[in-house]
């Protein structure tokens, strides 16, 4: 696990998948790709 900014707990809480970059915990992307895809 990285570094955490401030957000890291709001991020978790919309649901992000969360990956490391750089050394710090980043939001990837939120919920499901093909859903979003679909919408």
């Amino acid at each position: 696990m990285g570094q955490r900014t401030p957000l890291f707990d709001l991020h978790l809480a919309l649901g992000a998948k969360m990956v490391d970059f750089g050394g710090w915990d980043m939001p990837l992307h939120y919920g499901s790709q093909v859903e979003e895809h679909h919408q």
